[in-house]
Protein backbone atom coordinates (compact mmCIF):
# COMPACT_ATOMS: atom_id res chain seq x y z
CA UNK A 1 0.00 0.00 0.00
CA UNK A 2 1.53 3.81 -0.64
CA UNK A 3 1.99 5.84 2.09
CA UNK A 4 -1.28 7.80 1.49
CA UNK A 5 -3.45 5.06 0.34
CA UNK A 6 -6.03 5.94 -2.64
CA UNK A 7 -9.52 5.00 -2.61
CA UNK A 8 -12.10 5.11 -5.40
CA UNK A 9 -15.61 5.36 -4.68
CA UNK A 10 -18.05 4.56 -7.60
CA UNK A 11 -21.32 6.36 -6.99
CA UNK A 12 -22.14 9.90 -6.22
CA UNK A 13 -25.45 9.50 -4.52
CA UNK A 14 -26.14 9.73 -0.80
CA UNK A 15 -23.95 6.65 0.36
CA UNK A 16 -20.71 8.04 -1.92
CA UNK A 17 -20.79 11.26 -1.56
CA UNK A 18 -20.94 10.98 2.46
CA UNK A 19 -18.16 8.58 2.73
CA UNK A 20 -16.42 10.81 0.28
CA UNK A 21 -16.90 13.87 2.71
CA UNK A 22 -16.00 11.81 6.01
CA UNK A 23 -12.77 11.19 4.93
CA UNK A 24 -11.52 14.38 3.40
CA UNK A 25 -12.12 15.67 6.90
CA UNK A 26 -11.04 12.91 8.34
CA UNK A 27 -7.38 12.96 10.28
CA UNK A 28 -6.86 9.98 8.11
CA UNK A 29 -4.93 11.10 5.40
CA UNK A 30 -6.28 9.45 1.93
CA UNK A 31 -6.94 10.45 -1.56
CA UNK A 32 -10.46 10.07 -2.67
CA UNK A 33 -11.96 9.97 -5.63
CA UNK A 34 -15.61 9.38 -6.62
CA UNK A 35 -16.60 8.02 -10.19
CA UNK A 36 -19.74 8.61 -11.32
CA UNK A 37 -22.11 7.61 -14.58
CA UNK A 38 -23.73 10.59 -14.82
CA UNK A 39 -22.39 13.27 -17.00
CA UNK A 40 -23.56 15.76 -14.48
CA UNK A 41 -25.03 16.84 -11.09
CA UNK A 42 -28.12 17.84 -13.26
CA UNK A 43 -28.25 15.13 -15.66
CA UNK A 44 -31.06 13.10 -13.71
CA UNK A 45 -34.41 15.16 -14.23
CA UNK A 46 -35.99 13.51 -11.21
CA UNK A 47 -33.75 13.16 -8.01
CA UNK A 48 -36.15 11.27 -6.15
CA UNK A 49 -38.21 11.99 -2.98
CA UNK A 50 -37.91 13.71 0.64
CA UNK A 51 -36.02 11.49 3.03
CA UNK A 52 -36.05 11.57 7.18
CA UNK A 53 -32.57 11.49 8.64
CA UNK A 54 -32.80 9.57 12.01
CA UNK A 55 -30.97 9.89 15.51
CA UNK A 56 -27.91 7.55 15.82
CA UNK A 57 -27.66 6.90 11.73
CA UNK A 58 -28.04 9.58 9.39
CA UNK A 59 -27.99 12.63 11.49
CA UNK A 60 -24.86 11.29 13.09
CA UNK A 61 -23.44 11.28 10.00
CA UNK A 62 -24.33 14.53 9.08
CA UNK A 63 -22.91 15.96 12.05
CA UNK A 64 -19.14 14.02 11.70
CA UNK A 65 -19.48 15.76 8.05
CA UNK A 66 -19.31 18.97 10.10
CA UNK A 67 -22.17 20.16 8.40
CA UNK A 68 -25.16 20.52 10.96
CA UNK A 69 -25.56 24.70 9.86
CA UNK A 70 -25.79 23.28 6.09
CA UNK A 71 -27.82 20.86 6.81
CA UNK A 72 -30.70 23.05 9.08
CA UNK A 73 -31.19 25.46 6.45
CA UNK A 74 -32.72 22.33 4.74
CA UNK A 75 -33.78 20.28 7.14
CA UNK A 76 -37.62 20.56 8.02
CA UNK A 77 -39.13 19.31 11.14
CA UNK A 78 -42.69 19.81 10.62
CA UNK A 79 -41.98 17.00 7.58
CA UNK A 80 -42.12 14.45 10.47
CA UNK A 81 -45.93 14.90 10.18
CA UNK A 82 -47.47 11.68 9.36
CA UNK A 83 -51.21 10.61 8.55
CA UNK A 84 -52.65 7.20 8.18
CA UNK A 85 -55.75 6.60 6.43
CA UNK A 86 -58.08 3.88 5.43
CA UNK A 87 -59.70 3.73 2.15
CA UNK A 88 -63.38 5.44 3.43
CA UNK A 89 -60.54 8.50 4.48
CA UNK A 90 -60.86 7.59 7.94
CA UNK A 91 -57.63 8.66 9.67
CA UNK A 92 -56.55 6.38 12.07
CA UNK A 93 -52.87 7.36 12.50
CA UNK A 94 -52.04 11.04 12.86
CA UNK A 95 -48.33 11.79 13.90
CA UNK A 96 -45.85 14.75 14.62
CA UNK A 97 -48.34 17.85 14.07
CA UNK A 98 -46.71 21.19 14.21
CA UNK A 99 -43.45 19.74 15.32
CA UNK A 100 -40.39 22.37 14.97
CA UNK A 101 -37.82 20.21 16.62
CA UNK A 102 -37.72 16.35 16.49
CA UNK A 103 -35.12 13.69 15.45
CA UNK A 104 -36.43 12.61 11.90
CA UNK A 105 -36.43 15.85 10.01
CA UNK A 106 -37.39 15.39 6.27
CA UNK A 107 -34.81 16.98 3.35
CA UNK A 108 -35.03 16.85 -0.39
CA UNK A 109 -32.71 13.94 -1.80
CA UNK A 110 -31.72 16.67 -4.24
CA UNK A 111 -30.46 19.42 -1.43
CA UNK A 112 -28.63 16.15 0.67
CA UNK A 113 -26.78 15.21 -2.67
CA UNK A 114 -26.50 18.83 -3.14
CA UNK A 115 -25.13 19.92 0.01
CA UNK A 116 -22.70 17.05 0.00
CA UNK A 117 -20.89 17.65 -3.15
CA UNK A 118 -20.69 21.15 -2.36
CA UNK A 119 -18.95 20.12 0.24
CA UNK A 120 -16.11 18.05 -1.41
CA UNK A 121 -12.67 19.66 -3.20
CA UNK A 122 -12.74 20.64 -6.18
CA UNK A 123 -12.29 17.13 -8.89
CA UNK A 124 -13.29 14.89 -6.31
CA UNK A 125 -16.52 13.66 -8.51
CA UNK A 126 -15.53 12.31 -12.17
CA UNK A 127 -18.48 11.94 -13.90
CA UNK A 128 -19.39 10.59 -17.16
CA UNK A 129 -17.21 7.63 -15.49
CA UNK A 130 -19.18 4.12 -15.48
CA UNK A 131 -18.06 1.97 -13.95
CA UNK A 132 -16.90 -1.72 -15.70
CA UNK A 133 -14.28 -3.61 -13.91
CA UNK A 134 -11.68 -4.11 -11.29
CA UNK A 135 -8.48 -5.86 -12.26
CA UNK A 136 -6.47 -7.51 -9.42
CA UNK A 137 -4.26 -4.49 -9.07
CA UNK A 138 -6.59 -2.28 -8.36
CA UNK A 139 -7.10 -0.61 -11.70
CA UNK A 140 -10.55 1.02 -12.80
CA UNK A 141 -12.07 0.33 -16.45
CA UNK A 142 -14.88 2.10 -17.31
CA UNK A 143 -17.11 1.75 -20.25
CA UNK A 144 -16.19 4.13 -23.12
CA UNK A 145 -13.01 4.90 -22.03
CA UNK A 146 -9.51 2.71 -23.50
CA UNK A 147 -7.36 4.66 -20.32
CA UNK A 148 -7.75 3.14 -16.74
CA UNK A 149 -7.52 5.18 -13.76
CA UNK A 150 -5.51 3.76 -10.24
CA UNK A 151 -4.00 1.75 -8.76
CA UNK A 152 -6.41 2.25 -5.59
CA UNK A 153 -6.04 0.31 -2.59
CA UNK A 154 -9.31 0.18 -1.45
CA UNK A 155 -12.23 0.36 -4.20
CA UNK A 156 -16.33 0.83 -2.40
CA UNK A 157 -18.76 0.23 -4.55
CA UNK A 158 -21.94 2.88 -3.77
CA UNK A 159 -23.34 2.51 -6.99
CA UNK A 160 -26.94 1.37 -5.63
CA UNK A 161 -29.01 -1.08 -6.77
CA UNK A 162 -27.68 -2.75 -9.71
CA UNK A 163 -24.46 -2.15 -8.38
CA UNK A 164 -21.75 -3.18 -11.09
CA UNK A 165 -19.22 -3.88 -8.07
CA UNK A 166 -21.56 -5.98 -6.22
CA UNK A 167 -20.62 -8.71 -9.36
CA UNK A 168 -17.41 -9.16 -8.12
CA UNK A 169 -18.13 -9.98 -4.61
CA UNK A 170 -20.52 -12.10 -5.34
CA UNK A 171 -23.35 -13.96 -6.78
CA UNK A 172 -26.81 -12.69 -5.64
CA UNK A 173 -28.50 -10.29 -7.77
CA UNK A 174 -31.63 -8.21 -7.12
CA UNK A 175 -35.28 -9.96 -7.60
CA UNK A 176 -38.54 -8.30 -7.99
CA UNK A 177 -40.08 -7.50 -4.61
CA UNK A 178 -43.68 -7.85 -5.79
CA UNK A 179 -44.63 -4.25 -5.53
CA UNK A 180 -44.90 -1.81 -8.49
CA UNK A 181 -46.10 1.56 -8.91
CA UNK A 182 -46.88 4.78 -10.14
CA UNK A 183 -45.41 8.36 -9.26
CA UNK A 184 -46.99 11.85 -10.19
CA UNK A 185 -46.58 15.11 -8.86
CA UNK A 186 -49.03 17.86 -7.87
CA UNK A 187 -47.61 21.29 -8.85
CA UNK A 188 -49.06 24.36 -6.37
CA UNK A 189 -51.15 22.27 -4.07
CA UNK A 190 -51.73 25.08 -2.05
CA UNK A 191 -53.14 27.09 -4.58
CA UNK A 192 -54.58 24.76 -6.96
CA UNK A 193 -56.62 21.80 -4.83
CA UNK A 194 -56.29 24.14 -1.42
CA UNK A 195 -58.88 21.77 0.42
CA UNK A 196 -56.84 18.68 -0.92
CA UNK A 197 -53.05 20.31 0.38
CA UNK A 198 -54.03 20.51 3.81
CA UNK A 199 -55.44 16.41 3.86
CA UNK A 200 -52.03 16.07 3.18
CA UNK A 201 -50.52 17.92 5.71
CA UNK A 202 -46.51 18.97 6.20
CA UNK A 203 -45.27 15.58 5.49
CA UNK A 204 -46.88 11.87 4.41
CA UNK A 205 -50.20 11.02 3.77
CA UNK A 206 -50.68 7.13 3.50
CA UNK A 207 -53.76 5.78 2.62
CA UNK A 208 -54.12 1.78 2.72
CA UNK A 209 -56.68 -0.78 2.48
CA UNK A 210 -57.21 -3.77 -0.04
CA UNK A 211 -53.70 -4.74 -0.72
CA UNK A 212 -52.97 -1.33 -2.11
CA UNK A 213 -51.38 1.70 -0.82
CA UNK A 214 -52.38 5.10 -2.33
CA UNK A 215 -49.53 7.94 -0.73
CA UNK A 216 -48.63 11.89 -0.91
CA UNK A 217 -45.10 12.94 0.09
CA UNK A 218 -44.61 17.01 0.32
CA UNK A 219 -41.77 18.24 -0.75
CA UNK A 220 -39.25 21.42 0.10
CA UNK A 221 -40.78 23.28 -2.41
CA UNK A 222 -44.20 22.27 -1.36
CA UNK A 223 -45.14 20.43 -4.44
CA UNK A 224 -46.65 17.09 -3.71
CA UNK A 225 -45.64 13.44 -4.81
CA UNK A 226 -48.54 11.10 -5.33
CA UNK A 227 -47.05 7.26 -5.66
CA UNK A 228 -49.86 4.60 -6.26
CA UNK A 229 -48.66 0.77 -5.06
CA UNK A 230 -49.87 -2.40 -5.58
CA UNK A 231 -49.05 -6.31 -5.79
CA UNK A 232 -48.78 -7.22 -9.60
CA UNK A 233 -46.58 -10.12 -11.19
CA UNK A 234 -42.96 -8.39 -12.84
CA UNK A 235 -43.53 -6.35 -15.99
CA UNK A 236 -46.78 -6.02 -15.21
CA UNK A 237 -46.56 -2.36 -14.61
CA UNK A 238 -43.88 -1.52 -17.16
CA UNK A 239 -46.51 -3.45 -19.78
CA UNK A 240 -49.27 -1.41 -19.21
CA UNK A 241 -47.81 2.08 -19.03
CA UNK A 242 -45.53 1.19 -22.97
CA UNK A 243 -49.20 -0.09 -23.80
CA UNK A 244 -51.44 2.75 -23.02
CA UNK A 245 -49.42 5.42 -22.50
CA UNK A 246 -49.50 8.05 -19.46
CA UNK A 247 -52.62 9.25 -19.87
CA UNK A 248 -54.22 5.60 -19.98
CA UNK A 249 -51.88 4.28 -17.34
CA UNK A 250 -53.38 6.93 -15.23
CA UNK A 251 -56.92 5.82 -16.15
CA UNK A 252 -56.57 2.43 -15.47
CA UNK A 253 -54.57 3.92 -11.45
CA UNK A 254 -57.84 5.76 -10.79
CA UNK A 255 -60.24 2.60 -11.58
CA UNK A 256 -58.00 0.56 -9.32
CA UNK A 257 -59.08 3.23 -6.90
CA UNK A 258 -62.60 3.41 -7.32
CA UNK A 259 -64.21 2.52 -4.59
CA UNK A 260 -62.19 4.21 -2.53
CA UNK A 261 -63.35 8.09 -1.01
CA UNK A 262 -63.42 10.64 -3.56
CA UNK A 263 -61.60 13.32 -1.28
CA UNK A 264 -58.14 10.58 -1.71
CA UNK A 265 -58.73 10.00 -5.03
CA UNK A 266 -58.35 13.51 -5.86
CA UNK A 267 -54.59 13.16 -5.35
CA UNK A 268 -55.15 11.25 -8.69
CA UNK A 269 -57.51 13.80 -10.73
CA UNK A 270 -54.82 16.95 -9.31
CA UNK A 271 -52.14 15.00 -10.41
CA UNK A 272 -50.08 16.37 -13.77
CA UNK A 273 -50.34 13.03 -15.97
CA UNK A 274 -47.37 14.29 -17.80
CA UNK A 275 -45.12 13.74 -14.80
CA UNK A 276 -46.48 10.32 -14.26
CA UNK A 277 -43.08 7.80 -14.11
CA UNK A 278 -42.94 3.75 -13.32
CA UNK A 279 -41.37 2.44 -9.84
CA UNK A 280 -40.64 -1.13 -9.64
CA UNK A 281 -39.17 -2.41 -6.55
CA UNK A 282 -36.43 -4.89 -5.90
CA UNK A 283 -34.50 -6.38 -3.23
CA UNK A 284 -31.69 -8.40 -2.39
CA UNK A 285 -32.19 -11.94 -0.22
CA UNK A 286 -32.12 -10.93 3.20
CA UNK A 287 -28.88 -11.18 4.85
CA UNK A 288 -26.97 -11.34 1.82
CA UNK A 289 -23.74 -10.79 2.36
CA UNK A 290 -19.81 -11.77 1.04
CA UNK A 291 -16.72 -13.34 1.46
CA UNK A 292 -14.27 -10.76 2.05
CA UNK A 293 -11.99 -9.64 -1.31
CA UNK A 294 -8.95 -7.71 -0.30
CA UNK A 295 -9.38 -3.75 -1.83
CA UNK A 296 -13.17 -4.18 -1.83
CA UNK A 297 -15.90 -3.34 -0.19
CA UNK A 298 -19.99 -1.73 -0.54
CA UNK A 299 -21.93 0.29 1.32
CA UNK A 300 -25.95 1.52 0.76
CA UNK A 301 -27.93 -0.47 -1.51
CA UNK A 302 -25.34 -1.75 -3.28
CA UNK A 303 -24.39 -3.60 -0.02
CA UNK A 304 -28.29 -4.35 1.06
CA UNK A 305 -31.08 -3.51 -1.55
CA UNK A 306 -34.61 -3.20 -0.12
CA UNK A 307 -38.02 -1.62 -0.18
CA UNK A 308 -38.27 1.83 0.80
CA UNK A 309 -41.11 0.74 3.21
CA UNK A 310 -39.22 1.17 6.77
CA UNK A 311 -37.71 4.61 5.34
CA UNK A 312 -34.02 3.63 6.65
CA UNK A 313 -32.36 2.97 3.32
CA UNK A 314 -30.65 6.57 3.09
CA UNK A 315 -30.13 6.41 6.74
CA UNK A 316 -28.66 2.94 6.50
CA UNK A 317 -26.31 4.28 3.79
CA UNK A 318 -24.90 7.14 5.75
CA UNK A 319 -24.23 5.20 8.48
CA UNK A 320 -22.26 2.21 6.39
CA UNK A 321 -20.47 5.46 5.05
CA UNK A 322 -20.01 6.58 8.93
CA UNK A 323 -18.48 3.19 9.95
CA UNK A 324 -16.44 2.44 7.13
CA UNK A 325 -14.57 6.03 7.15
CA UNK A 326 -14.16 5.58 10.92
CA UNK A 327 -12.55 2.36 10.28
CA UNK A 328 -10.56 3.95 7.32
CA UNK A 329 -8.83 6.53 10.29
CA UNK A 330 -8.37 3.72 12.98
CA UNK A 331 -5.98 1.28 10.16
CA UNK A 332 -4.47 5.10 9.72
CA UNK A 333 -3.48 5.39 13.10
CA UNK A 334 -0.11 3.69 13.97
CA UNK A 335 -1.44 3.07 17.14
CA UNK A 336 -4.19 0.98 16.63
CA UNK A 337 -2.16 -1.70 14.78
CA UNK A 338 -4.32 -2.16 11.85
CA UNK A 339 -4.07 -2.38 8.27
CA UNK A 340 -6.48 -0.66 6.23
CA UNK A 341 -7.63 -4.05 4.95
CA UNK A 342 -7.96 -5.27 8.52
CA UNK A 343 -10.28 -2.26 9.07
CA UNK A 344 -12.11 -2.95 6.25
CA UNK A 345 -12.90 -7.05 7.57
CA UNK A 346 -13.83 -5.35 10.77
CA UNK A 347 -16.44 -2.65 9.03
CA UNK A 348 -17.58 -5.40 7.17
CA UNK A 349 -18.48 -7.55 9.94
CA UNK A 350 -20.37 -4.93 12.14
CA UNK A 351 -22.32 -4.27 8.61
CA UNK A 352 -23.68 -7.56 8.08
CA UNK A 353 -25.74 -7.73 11.02
CA UNK A 354 -27.18 -4.75 10.85
CA UNK A 355 -27.95 -4.75 7.69
CA UNK A 356 -29.60 -7.98 8.20
CA UNK A 357 -32.30 -6.49 10.70
CA UNK A 358 -32.82 -3.88 8.71
CA UNK A 359 -33.81 -6.15 5.88
CA UNK A 360 -35.80 -8.42 8.29
CA UNK A 361 -38.20 -5.00 9.36
CA UNK A 362 -38.19 -3.77 5.37
CA UNK A 363 -40.02 -7.09 4.80
CA UNK A 364 -42.30 -7.41 7.38
CA UNK A 365 -43.83 -3.94 6.84
CA UNK A 366 -43.51 -4.64 3.24
CA UNK A 367 -45.83 -7.75 4.10
CA UNK A 368 -47.92 -5.64 6.49
CA UNK A 369 -48.84 -2.84 4.61
CA UNK A 370 -49.82 -5.15 1.59
CA UNK A 371 -52.57 -6.77 3.73
CA UNK A 372 -56.24 -7.20 2.43
CA UNK A 373 -57.19 -6.08 6.04
CA UNK A 374 -55.18 -2.99 6.16
CA UNK A 375 -54.64 -0.25 7.81
CA UNK A 376 -55.88 -2.36 10.54
CA UNK A 377 -53.87 -5.64 10.04
CA UNK A 378 -50.67 -3.19 9.10
CA UNK A 379 -50.92 -1.33 12.07
CA UNK A 380 -51.10 -4.15 14.19
CA UNK A 381 -48.67 -6.32 12.32
CA UNK A 382 -45.91 -3.69 12.42
CA UNK A 383 -46.82 -3.24 16.18
CA UNK A 384 -45.97 -6.83 16.71
CA UNK A 385 -42.68 -6.36 14.49
CA UNK A 386 -41.21 -3.29 16.78
CA UNK A 387 -42.19 -5.02 20.24
CA UNK A 388 -39.97 -7.51 19.07
CA UNK A 389 -36.91 -5.72 18.93
CA UNK A 390 -37.98 -4.46 22.58
CA UNK A 391 -36.78 -5.08 26.08
CA UNK A 392 -38.49 -8.44 27.47
CA UNK A 393 -40.97 -6.34 29.53
CA UNK A 394 -42.39 -4.49 26.12
CA UNK A 395 -42.16 -7.88 24.44
CA UNK A 396 -43.93 -9.52 27.22
CA UNK A 397 -47.24 -6.28 27.43
CA UNK A 398 -47.00 -4.73 24.49
CA UNK A 399 -46.42 -7.71 22.26
CA UNK A 400 -48.82 -10.11 24.02
CA UNK A 401 -51.60 -11.53 22.37
CA UNK A 402 -54.36 -10.19 24.68
CA UNK A 403 -52.93 -6.40 24.18
CA UNK A 404 -52.26 -6.49 19.97
CA UNK A 405 -56.54 -7.99 19.89
CA UNK A 406 -56.89 -4.79 22.10
CA UNK A 407 -55.48 -3.03 19.30
CA UNK A 408 -56.80 -4.43 16.30
CA UNK A 409 -60.86 -3.93 18.09
CA UNK A 410 -59.72 -0.20 18.65
CA UNK A 411 -58.43 0.67 15.03
CA UNK A 412 -61.68 -2.04 13.72
CA UNK A 413 -64.29 0.14 15.86
CA UNK A 414 -62.32 3.34 14.46
CA UNK A 415 -63.18 1.95 10.58
CA UNK A 416 -66.57 0.82 11.17
CA UNK A 417 -67.26 4.34 12.94
CA UNK A 418 -65.77 6.14 10.07
CA UNK A 419 -67.48 4.45 7.32
CA UNK A 420 -70.94 4.54 9.17
CA UNK A 421 -70.34 8.22 9.29
CA UNK A 422 -69.32 8.83 5.96
CA UNK A 423 -71.96 6.56 4.40
CA UNK A 424 -74.58 8.75 6.12
CA UNK A 425 -73.07 12.21 5.35
CA UNK A 426 -72.76 11.48 1.99
CA UNK A 427 -76.36 10.35 1.23
CA UNK A 428 -77.35 14.12 2.94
Amino acid sequence: MSSTPKIAIIGAGPAGLTLARLLSVSKAKVEVTVFEADASPASRQDQGGTLDLHTGTGLSAIRKCGLWDQFSRFARYDGQEMIMADKNGTVLVHLGVGKTTGDRPEIDRKDLKSMLLESLPPGTVRWSHRFKVATSQGLLCFDGREESEGPFDLIVGADGAWSSVRKALHQDKPTYAGVSGYELEIHSPSTACSKLNDMVGRGSYIGTSDAKMLNAQRMGDGHLKVRSWFLCLEGEAEETLNKYGKTGTLDIVRERYKEWDPEMTELLRQAQVDTLRLWTLYELPVGSKWEHKKGLTMIGDAASLATPFSGEGVNKAMVDALELAEMIEKSMDQSQGMTLDEAVICFEKQMFPRSEKLQRLTMANKLAVFREDAPVGTITAMLATLTSESSPLVKAIVGSAPFLALVTFYFWMQVKTGWAIRKYWRRT
